[in-house]
């Protein structure tokens, strides 16, 4: 019923609702700055008015108001923003993180300078062009051997260094595994409170804001996919993957959640057989997370794919690899002391976890554009030592013939096996370089020249260089693609195939291109995720101008509430105390 104290009442609640909305201000206020802070608004609702439908109510002109409540403090976020910022934040570290390792290849490769290996190629083909010019010149058989070794050192450094690059990229794997599957604990967590503060019935701000930045820092490493369920609860799996399987579920049961493993080695057996081992949650500072997976059948191309991938789906709670239709181990196999047995290719390989974006997938994609690199280099250094090799000692015999110029220095002996990390000039020549075998005859004067001016043109020669590794694995295939000329020792031209020095310079171009289309891709990927932000900053960022004159507002208006609530006080003076006089 309406009166004074009704009137007090409506004034009194009114005072409540400004100081509640002035401590909602306050609180934005604070955390102006706050990382992932989303603004906050209390929700200002109309209370219950007098006069609702009764038998006993008296009729009146309209109903009468009973004054304001607060009904809810809204956090103002936009749930499409942040799906678009989430998505660009995937792109963006897919692209940086390529971009990075790239630069660093580049910088590896180190073209065009006077220290890389295009140039060292030149001096090398120079330096036999000069002892074709002087075949008994012991200095000009020394200069061939130096700039001969200046060559095959920059091949192994450049091998050593791709090959720590792309440790470097497993070891960042590894790393991010560890963090991803700190980032689910934390949400998952963080979920099962949001879900039992709104269940209690009130609203988890705050606890909401620490989730969605822990779920922009996870989209950083791989595209996700939220599925929200009630009570503010999300179901959590990757957007995107050969086996996307749920990370975090709003109703609480491990049964069915899962995590990530990092696969630390592959190693082969004598059967050609291979024993995998990895770490449960990427964790590797307890051997009590290493589990190894024994007697694995793997093609070449799935060791290729396993050692790019390096990630894996596990059970959190057993730590067995978990396959594509869920089950934790194939069922004839088991789990005992770190050891899974009976496990099927198949079945393993559909545990492989690969995202489609996010810095995860950068850096299993640009381990295989490193090794494409160590590939194309190899069948470099192999082409360099098969050919010279062939003109070295063709027609010779006795330890002239037996005598190659470059060898494998792990196995001297294993001429095929030769790569840019073990191309070396052979010992014997580096000590005597009157060994170097620059004429067609041991026997012949000054004049015969044949074997070094052969060498020296081999970089005019048109090679099936990139065949190596593929139908060509020995030198006898390599030299038998494009044949020899006996009376010259020349090797002849082969119109399918490449110069030595174009070859390269095509992986350098290729390498360049590679580089600027990852440079292009950050620069797009920032803009457009800079672009973004900026929206959801509009939407959920806190403006200090626009709180302050808030604050102004709900002031103005407790006081105003206040001032009602003091007449008030005066008419109750005067009808109390009045009726005495």
């Amino acid at each position: 019923m309406s009166g004074l104290f009704g009137t007090f009442n409506v004034a009194k609640r009114g005072m409540y609702v400004q100081q509640k909305s002035l401590d909602v201000t306050s609180h934005n206020i604070a955390n102006a700055n706050t990382e992932g802070y989303s603004r906050q608004r209390a929700k200002i609702e109309t209370t219950r008015p007098f006069g609702m439908p009764s038998i006993n109510s008296v009729a009146e002109p309209g109903q009468l108001g009973t004054g304001a409540q607060i009904a809810a403090i809204e956090r103002i976020r936009d749930a499409f923003l942040d799906y678009q910022v989430r998505s660009e934040i995937s792109n963006f570290s897919k692209f940086g993180s390529r971009y990075n390792f790239l630069n660093e290849v580049e910088g590896i490769i180190n073209e065009p300078t006077d220290t890389g290996i295009s140039n060292l190629m030149t001096e090398f083909y120079k330096s036999w062009s000069e002892l074709s010019k002087k075949t008994e010149s012991s200095s000009a058989r020394t200069v061939v051997a130096e700039k001969s070794q200046s060559l095959t050192n920059a091949l192994n450094h450049t091998y050593t260094q791709l090959n720590k690059l792309k440790d470097n990229a497993q070891q960042l794997i590894k790393d991010n595994v560890f963090e991803i599957n700190n980032i689910l604990n934390q949400i998952d967590g963080l979920n099962q409170e949001i879900m039992a503060v709104k269940i209690a019935g009130n609203m988890p701000n705050d606890l909401m804001d620490k989730r969605d930045l822990l779920l922009d820092q996870l989209s950083s490493k791989f595209n996700i996919k939220i599925d929200k369920k009630k009570h503010e609860g999300i179901d959590l799996i990757p957007e995107s993957g050969n086996n996307p399987l749920t990370m975090v579920r709003a109703v609480e049961n491990t049964k069915d959640i899962y995590r990530l493993s990092y696969v630390d080695n592959i190693e082969k057996n004598a059967d050609g057989t291979y024993n995998i081992t990895y770490y449960k949650n990427g964790d590797k500072q307890s051997s009590a997370n290493r589990v190894v997976i024994e007697k694995l059948s793997l093609t070449d191309d799935q060791k290729k794919q396993l050692e790019e991938c390096r990630v894996i789906w596990t059970d959190p709670k057993r730590g067995g690899p978990v396959y594509k239709n869920g089950s934790t181990v194939d069922p004839v196999g088991s789990l005992s002391g770190g050891t899974v047995t009976g496990a099927t290719t198949a079945s393993f390989m559909s545990s492989l976890f690969s995202p489609s974006t996010g810095e995860l997938n950068g850096l299993m994609t640009i381990q295989e554009d490193v090794n494409k690199y160590i590939n194309e280099i190899n069948k470099l250094a192999k082409a360099l030592a098969w050919s010279v090799n062939e003109i070295h000692t063709s027609g010779l015999t006795g330890a002239d013939g037996d005598r190659l110029f470059f060898v494998n220095k792990e196995d001297p002996l294993d001429e095929n096996g030769i790569n840019a990390g073990n191309i070396s000039v052979n010992e014997e020549i580096m000590k005597n370089v009157m060994k170097i075998n620059a004429k067609k005859d041991a026997n012949a004067g000054e004049s015969d020249n044949l074997r070094a001016l052969s060498i020296s043109t081999l970089k005019d020669v048109m090679m099936m260089i990139q065949d190596i590794g593929i139908t060509i694995n020995d030198r006898a295939s390599f030299i038998s693609a494009n044949g020899i000329d006996s009376s010259t020792l020349m090797i002849k031209n082969n119109t399918n195939g490449m110069k030595m020095d174009t070859y390269f310079k095509n992986t350098v171009n290729t390498l360049g291109v590679q580089a600027q289309e990852a440079k292009k891709g950050v620069k797009n990927k920032q803009d457009l995720l800079d672009t973004f932000t900026e929206s959801r900053m509009s939407v959920s960022g806190v403006s200090l101008d626009e709180e302050m004159a808030n604050m102004v507002q709900f002031m103005h208006a407790y006081q105003a509430n206040a001032k009602i609530i003091a007449t008030v006080d005066q008419l109750l003076d005067v009808v109390v105390n009045g009726l005495k006089k």
